[in-house]
Parts: C-alpha cells; sequence; structure tokens
C-alpha cells in the first residue's frame, strides 16, 4: 500500500447520481477507471498487485454509507473481481466479506493516510507495523494489515516474496560494497534504484528493501 493522490475532487461522470436514489450499476464503470488508474498506475490500491481482476471498490461500503456510493473520494480500485469464479481472500472483497467487523476509521486510508508512515515490509515478504507506533496509528496498522488480508493471503504473501526475492541479490551486492561508496555516490545509486522500483508491482515493498533491508 502506498500513498496515492487525487486529481480530481470529483468526477463528472458521478455529479448527476444521488446515494439511496440511483443504482450504482448505471454508472460508466469505463470513465471511472480510467480516473483511477492515473491516480493507482494501474496497481490495485491495497496491496499494489498488477489489476488483472478488479472492481471498484467503496472505501466505506455501501450499504452503511449510502450517502458515499457515488463519492470520487470514496472509490478505489481493488483486486478481485467477484463476478468470476473463485474466491479472493484479500483488499477489498476480503474486507466486505472476511475480515469480521471493522471499525473504518481505523483502516488506513491510501488517498488520505501515507502508508509508508505505519507499515515496513520485510525481506521476507511479511508487512508489520513500524516500531514507532502507538495508540490509534498502530491500531490503524494492524487493523489495516488484518482487515485487507496482506499477510495471510498465500497468493498475495509469494508473488510479493518473489518480486523481493528478484531484487535480493542486486540489493545485497551493493549493501556489501557499501564502505567503497561516498555518502553522495551511495545516495545516487538509491535513488536510481528507488526510481525503478517505483514502477514496479508490489513497489512499497521494493522500496523498503532497497532502503531499509530488513530481514525481521
Amino acid at each position: 500500500m502506498k500513498f496515492l493522490r487525487r486529481n480530481e475532487t470529483t468526477l463528472e461522470c458521478l455529479e448527476n447520481f444521488v446515494g439511496g436514489r440511483d443504482n450504482w450499476n448505471e454508472v460508466n464503470k469505463e470513465t471511472i477507471w480510467a480516473s483511477l488508474d492515473v491516480m493507482q498506475k494501474g496497481f490495485c490500491a491495497y496491496c499494489e498487485c498488477s489489476l488483472k481482476r478488479k472492481h471498484i471498490e467503496h472505501f466505506r461500503t455501501r450499504d452503511l454509507h449510502t450517502n458515499l456510493t457515488f463519492v470520487w473520494s470514496n472509490l478505489f480500485g481493488s483486486c478481485g473481481d467477484s463476478s468470476q469464479k473463485g474466491g479472493w481472500n484479500r483488499c477489498g472483497i476480503y474486507k466486505d466479506n472476511g475480515a469480521g467487523s471493522y471499525d473504518v476509521e481505523s483502516l488506513i486510508k491510501p488517498d488520505e493516510d501515507n502508508p509508508n508512515d505505519f507499515f515496513l515490509f520485510l525481506t521476507t515478504g511479511k508487512v508489520r507495523p513500524k516500531d514507532n507506533l502507538k495508540d490509534k496509528d498502530l491500531v490503524k496498522a494492524e487493523e489495516s494489515i488484518r482487515v485487507f488480508n496482506l499477510n495471510d493471503d498465500s497468493v498475495l504473501f509469494n508473488s510479493r516474496r518473489r518480486s523481493i526475492e528478484s531484487e535480493q541479490n542486486e540489493i545485497d551486492m551493493m549493501y556489501s560494497l557499501f564502505d567503497e561508496f561516498s555518502e553522495s555516490e551511495w545516495e545516487e545509486l538509491l535513488t536510481t534504484a528507488l526510481e525503478r522500483v517505483s514502477q514496479l508491482e508490489f513497489s512499497t515493498a521494493l522500496t523498503h528493501a532497497w532502503r531499509y533491508n530488513y530481514q525481521y
């Protein structure tokens, strides 16, 4: 999960729709997806996998927050397509069908909260709360990991782990030569690597592997 910037405050295609009056299925989904793709670059808002099976996710559910059904700031692109066969054990579908009860105010909303302030991705493929978190921030990190199932879906975990492993040899080699570089040379090499992985699946996990290289 990474911080997302919405370029638009609203979408024209949603302006004439009212929650509780209009049907969500009447909306032009392709137009919404065009804006979501600009914001998310083709990756899931929650786990950062490439969006192949996908759906438009209501961060605050339509059942409990009818007034937000057509509000642009409540919409994200999530992996998983409930209309196709096969369960989906993470992200938006899991949040609303498998996670059990949760307080939406205790979840990281990636266009308002910066996930980098809450999460540390390990080179093992796991994600955990950052060490310095307390109180509400710690709850928000723990609940987001649980409710979006960011650790316990084997498909997601193994995909993320393989992505990290594909970088690990280069990471280990560079860190082994750390003392050979000046500070400016190190920062230049690190910046180049971070810019490259920022365009890939699971970019936050790859960024943390390069920047922190923490296994545990």
